[in-house]
């Protein structure tokens, strides 16, 4: 008796979960404006001089990942000031820091 009244509560469950659903309407997701300018394009890595040291002025750390095709680079992420975020990439095998950085700007 208790598998039929569990098995009918995960039933009615899903039921009122699928009711519940709804779609979103244009004011949740609003179209840009005509003639707004929208940024376009890959990003792009940028060289840097980044000998031993990552300068401060990248900011806080809030992050770190790791390349699962190349385990020995680890990505660490950087919010700046302006709220941008950069990527320094760092070979731990040869504890290196690569020449190029990775930002992704905030408006």
């Amino acid at each position: 008796m208790g598998r039929a009244s569990v098995r009918g509560f995960c039933i009615l469950a899903a039921c009122l979960a699928t009711i519940s659903c709804q779609r979103l309407d244009a004011t949740m997701c609003p179209k840009p404006e005509p003639g707004a300018v929208i940024a376009t394009g890959p990003l792009a890595f940028e060289p840097a001089a980044l000998a031993e040291a990552i300068p401060e002025d990248f900011g806080t750390p809030i992050g770190v990942t790791q390349d699962p095709a190349r385990p020995q680079w680890v990505g660490l992420w950087f919010q700046k000031p302006d709220k941008s975020i950069t990527a320094v990439f760092v070979d731990m095998k040869q504890g290196k820091l690569s020449d190029k950085v990775f930002t992704i700007p905030r408006k």
